[in-house]
């Protein structure tokens, strides 16, 4: 298959499709984080490696100390990657903390409600878009740990009162629920609590990787994030890579019609090749990463950071636009589609129409004269970039269907 080829990528550019519109989500749990000397001369410039490969736009983060800890992640290593890193309102709970840091050119957070429980609060931030002003809740727990009768009752009640929250939010509203939920199957009541429909509210969520049975089994090796290392050092959990224990969830609007879209298979264990079941994640080969991300994963935390991608549709430049703009002489719609759309060409000349996903691979190609009413076979719901030319344009569209 063909890339997209690096005319188009500057075209991209120009036309405004940028990072700013898709919002990089990173949920963390970083181990006992103090922010204390040990972290900074020896887990700090492994996180520093982590955050300056991966670039979060938003990173939720599980077991800080304390507001000076939370600090010290934001300033020993968030701001040593970008100085544009701020970080949310910090509220202290009975417990461990959780942290959300933002990128403050794109973002602003000045909300954070903490949902108490009988172990640890659940953190409630609102984040607002700048360029599109769109809102988005974002819900950071981490879940009481264990696999007996008592722990899965108490990850229920902590679910109970998350989703009281979550059930009062107005229909249509825009949340991510993240961190460490200490789930081993898809069976437990916690987890069908979080997923389930009740009455005409929208308090539910969708879990993007449809997985069932117990999850800590070979088949699923490629989801599992915790424990990247099989040996002890420094306190946490040995054993290697064999739970599914930290995830992003997202509601109902975020997978539909809201202003925040995920970006349908982007949720992954970052640096999990999937080779390495019971094992520590540095064992070479690690096809996913580099020796040095490798090595920094496994030092860093006895969890790998979950990441996800989403888009603002609201934010995007008017290459999206179903009008002519600029003396465009192309007009793709409707956007967003079912699958299929229509191109009108108003210079009468032959027009090439290429469609790419979000990788840059080409899957579909034709070419018309005035007008072309296109339906791609097998085409899912998702993000497509549409490149229509002739001899003397050439423009750029994003494409959303939905399904």
């Amino acid at each position: 298959m063909k890339t997209i080829s690096i005319g188009i990528v500057i075209a991209l550019s120009f036309l405004g499709c940028s990072a700013q519109d898709t919002l990089h989500f990173m949920s963390y749990n970083l181990l006992n984080y103090y922010g204390s000397v040990q972290d900074t001369a020896t887990r700090n410039p492994y996180f520093r490696t982590i955050i300056s490969a991966t670039r979060p736009d938003i990173i939720t983060t599980a077991e800080i100390n304390n507001e000076s800890s939370s600090f010290g992640f934001l300033n020993g290593v968030l701001k040593k990657v970008d100085s544009n890193y701020s970080g949310a309102p910090f509220i202290p709970g009975p417990d461990t903390n959780n942290s959300l840091y933002f990128l403050s050119d794109k973002y602003s957070c000045n909300s954070n409600t903490a949902i108490h429980t009988a172990l640890r609060d659940i953190n409630h931030y609102i984040l607002v878009q700048l360029q599109t002003n769109d809102t988005v809740h974002v819900f950071a727990l981490h879940l009481k740990a264990g696999s007996g009768i008592v722990e899965e009752s108490t990850r229920l009640a902590e679910v109970n009162e998350l989703r009281l929250v979550t059930d009062a939010l107005p229909v249509g509203a825009s949340f991510i629920i993240c961190g460490d939920f200490n789930f081993y199957n898809s069976t437990e009541s916690a987890y069908q609590r979080l997923k389930e429909i009740s009455g005409t509210n929208e308090g539910h969520v969708i879990d993007p990787i449809n997985i069932t049975g117990t999850w800590n089994n070979s088949n699923y090796t490629q989801y599992h994030t915790q424990s990247p290392r099989t040996r002890s050092f420094g306190g946490g959990i040995t054993g290697g890579l064999d739970d599914r224990f930290d995830m992003i969830l997202f509601s109902k609007s975020i997978n539909t019609n809201g202003p925040l879209r995920f970006i349908p298979n982007s949720t992954i264990a970052y640096g999990n090749d999937g080779n390495h079941f019971n094992d520590s994640i540095n064992r070479q080969p690690n096809t996913a990463v580099s020796i040095s991300l490798a090595n920094a994963l496994h030092h860093g935390a006895d969890h790998l950071p979950v990441l996800a991608k989403f888009v603002f549709i609201n934010g995007w430049a008017a290459g999206i636009s179903n009008k002519s703009v600029d003396n465009n002489p192309f007009i793709i719609y409707p956007n967003p589609t079912s699958g299929g759309f229509k191109i009108q060409n108003s210079s009468g000349e032959e027009t090439g129409v290429d469609l790419y996903d979000l990788t840059g691979k080409l899957i579909w190609s034709e070419s018309f004269v005035k007008e072309k009413t296109i339906f791609p076979l097998n085409i899912s719901s998702g993000i497509y970039y549409v490149k229509v030319s002739n001899k003397n344009e050439i423009r750029i569209f994003k494409l959303v269907v939905e399904k």
